[in-house]
């Protein structure tokens, strides 16, 4: 079993510098890297002992070998590290990290600088996978070995089961039609993803050197630090996708999908980034991306309490991206703006 803590992450930046162990002289070059074809699977866990045992039994269940699975506990407190441990004594496969409690991007940092195989796959502790996610996938990543990730589409579910709908069909108007069961190549990866993040974190499989070159999740982000990755990645080369739905998503409260202004402030970091492009594709997803921003902090708003915000936030996103959904949005703003305030039973008359 390895400990993380025994491992030197050196910084760059406030990045985590991978592969920084592996150096061995001047001339290094991670390009150089033999490294044998499989993938690690990579979850990393806090205080998640309840979702955690059937997120490891669902990847235990992949027919695809050989296979590693590194699990950092980042400072659990509810039993997951002596869990893993007692595990990792009767499965090979298991490979047990103990994070620094900084969070997720660093934890998956870590196990991405220990990986073994060629490729990765990510799995947060509280999704699941279907039977044969990854077969597919990393054949697909053997055909093309010059793709440097692949996603699929993936169910969300309340903390009751309820289907909320998949990722795909929400954002359905990014697409001319859905894609394929079959794993395709995603043209124009860099400008679509930057339009609209629709990949999900547990469906990805990326190239293990690919993820090493871009320095791995950035650390300074304070949310969608996966969406800055993807980014990086897409620009650096072939990306696939697949219609199929491969994994459940569990949104509960207290997730990170419900950080909201944290999101909203990392976004728009990541937005800034791209301003300089001079592509148009890349520009016209620009005016997307604000136009999604501007929309969280309309939910934001509206969740909040304030309806009148809530209807600005919506004009300012229709205008940079003219959306049905949007229009929507602004009418029920509109109604609770104009909605008489219920009378306070001190103010009636006798």
């Amino acid at each position: 079993m390895r400990s993380g803590l025994a491992w030197n992450l050196q910084s760059q930046g406030s990045r985590s510098k991978l592969g920084a162990n592996r150096r061995s002289g001047s001339g290094y070059s991670r390009e150089e890297e033999v490294m044998p074809t499989g993938c690690s699977v990579v979850i990393p866990t806090k205080d998640c002992l309840v979702y955690l045992q059937q997120a490891i039994q669902s990847v235990m269940e992949q027919s695809f070998e050989p296979l590693e699975l590194i699990v950092v506990d980042d400072g659990s407190t509810d039993g997951t590290l002596p869990y893993l441990e007692n595990l990792a004594r009767s499965n090979d496969k298991l490979v047990v990290l103990s994070g620094p409690g900084k969070g997720p991007a660093l934890a998956r940092n870590m196990a991405i600088e220990q990986a073994r195989y060629s490729h990765i796959a990510f799995l947060d502790a509280d999704d699941i996978w279907y039977p044969n996610k990854l077969g597919p996938q990393l054949a697909w990543h053997q055909a093309y070995s010059d793709a440097v990730f692949s996603f699929t589409d993936y169910r969300h579910l309340d903390p009751h089961g309820v289907d909320m709908g998949t990722c795909f069909e929400f954002w359905r108007n990014q697409f001319q039609q859905l894609p394929p069961r079959a794993f395709e190549m995603f043209p124009e990866a860099l400008s679509r993803l930057l339009a609209a993040n629709i990949v999900g974190t547990s469906t990805v499989v990326a190239k293990t050197k690919a993820l090493r070159n871009a320095n791995g999740f950035a650390t300074d982000l304070p949310s969608a630090e996966d969406w800055d990755l993807w980014l990086r990645l897409a620009a650096s080369g072939p990306v696939g996708i697949s219609g199929t739905v491969a994994m459940d998503y569990l949104v509960r409260p207290g997730s990170e999908t419900k950080k909201r202004a944290a999101r909203i402030q990392a976004m728009q970091t990541i937005c800034a980034r791209y301003e300089q492009e001079r592509a148009p594709a890349v520009q016209n997803a620009l005016k997307k991306a604000r136009a999604n921003i501007w929309v969280a902090q309309a939910e934001m708003q509206r969740e909040e309490g304030h309806p009148a915000a809530a209807l600005r936030a919506h004009l300012r996103a229709a205008m940079l991206d003219p959306q049905r959904k949007t229009f929507v949005a602004m009418l029920a703003d509109a109604k609770n703006v104009v909605r008489p305030k219920p009378l306070d039973v001190r103010e009636r008359q006798p």
